[in-house]
């Protein structure tokens, strides 16, 4: 890859990294914690905007990225989109706009937070979409993990980043108080990254011969099963650690009284233990084959789930943070880069968006049941037995813990036993 195309593309990275960590790091506990929503509902904030990005993605901007072959132009109108949105979306404008106090009506501002959410997702997925396909355009198969590898390392410290200054701001001057900053920073980086994607990529534009010639081996390319049955066992583990992602802020928060500043060193153990497995997991791929290293992330994953529930003391639960970090570092890179070797060029668009479809349900839709509903069925199980609030809440997400260990388990089973059938 062209020097100027890393540095862009990781520049890029980077501000998405911080951005996530800052505002999504700590949304969850917004809504249970200040707007005193349900479990169900603090998951659907996630899971309908999250919808709302994987229906668009494979349906309508990655066949139209295809047809258009320029990546980098959809992904600066998402962000912009999305920077604009986040502005509107902030406390103080709900406010001015409706007349009403968040402080008093916390049901209503949570559901206008939820819907705004889902429409801004519904367009920043084009971004999405447009960032997956020009990353497999840029790369060859050779050096794809690798970079892939170092790219997400870019990603993770912006997480890291982001997540210690969210944690910073969230409870400045009160609890939960400095929540509303939280938005203008996060316009802001993402008009940023617009700039950035704009003058410091230079794309490859896929002409409109080579998509006319290849339209006949797109029915050929649809038959092909592999894909499909790979997105399954993804599917599964992704859905188990997001499931633990949504609740963790909240369970160190019953379960370990944290502060906000040590939720996010939980948190930034993860992220950094990911940076530095990044380029290390890529170049193993790189070298011994994407299934092999996704199958051990998978089974490490399903041991991080399970050993989050035992320890009682923050400082325990760093080396398992650092477990997550690097089964995620596995197979985010490691997946993404076995499915760009194999699907050709001219159709990246739109099966990067069935990819990235299978992604964001299983990591923002799927947990609403895993960790929304069934948490909220449990509780109220363990309030009827005579357990107090807390402890009843505390519990039900312990469950979420062992549940996300047995669908990682299950995924890894799948991913054994098609893999050399399909795979």
């Amino acid at each position: 890859m062209e020097r100027r195309n890393f540095v862009g593309l990781s520049s890029f990275q980077f501000m998405v990294g911080a951005r996530r960590g800052l505002f999504y790091g700590f949304l969850t506990l917004y809504m249970l914690e200040f707007l005193q929503r349900s479990f169900t509902e603090a998951m659907l904030i996630m899971a309908l905007p999250l919808l709302a990005n994987s229906l668009t993605q494979p349906f309508l901007w990655g066949p139209l990225s295809d047809k258009i072959g320029s990546r980098k132009i959809f992904i600066a109108i998402g962000e912009a989109i999305a920077g604009f949105a986040y502005i509107i979306l902030s406390p103080p404008v709900w406010e001015f706009l409706t007349g009403l106090s968040v402080l008093r009506n916390k049901a209503e501002y949570a559901y206008f937070l939820i819907f705004g959410l889902t429409i801004l997702e519904s367009l920043w997925s084009m971004s999405n979409v447009g960032w997956s396909a020009l990353l497999a355009d840029l790369t060859t198969k050779e050096e794809r993990g690798t970079i892939a590898g170092q790219l997400n390392s870019m990603e993770a410290v912006g997480r890291i980043i982001g997540v210690f200054l969210g944690g910073i701001i969230y409870d400045y001057p009160y609890r939960a108080g400095g929540f509303e900053y939280l938005f203008y920073i996060s316009s802001i980086i993402m008009f940023v990254s617009a700039i950035i994607i704009l003058t410091m990529v230079k794309e490859r534009r896929i002409s409109r011969d080579l998509q006319s010639s290849n339209e006949k081996k797109l029915v050929e390319y649809n038959s092909m099963r592999w894909f499909y049955i790979f997105l399954i066992p993804l599917m599964l583990t992704s859905t188990a650690l997001a499931s633990i992602r949504r609740i963790m802020t909240y369970y160190l928060r019953l379960a370990l009284t944290a502060t906000s500043f040590e939720m996010s060193l939980v948190i930034n153990t993860a992220s950094l233990t990911q940076l530095l497995a990044n380029p290390i997991v890529g170049k193993l791929s790189d070298k011994y084959g994407r299934l092999l290293i996704l199958k051990f992330g998978f089974l490490l994953s399903a041991i991080a789930c399970i050993l989050f529930t035992m320890p009682k003391n923050l400082l325990l639960l760093l080396p398992i943070s650092m477990f997550i970090g690097i089964s995620r570092a596995i197979i985010f890179t490691s997946s993404y880069a076995y499915v760009a070797d194999r699907i050709p060029e001219e159709f990246r668009g739109r099966y990067f968006g069935r990819y990235n479809m299978a992604n964001t349900i299983s990591f923002g839709v799927v947990p609403i049941i895993t960790a929304g509903i069934l948490s909220d069925m449990l509780m109220r199980i363990y309030l009827k037995e005579g357990a107090s609030m807390l402890e009843a809440q505390e519990l039900a997400m312990i469950n979420v813990f062992y549940l996300s260990s047995i669908l990682s388990l299950i995924g890894l089973i799948i991913l054994i036993f098609y893999s050399r059938k399909y795979f």
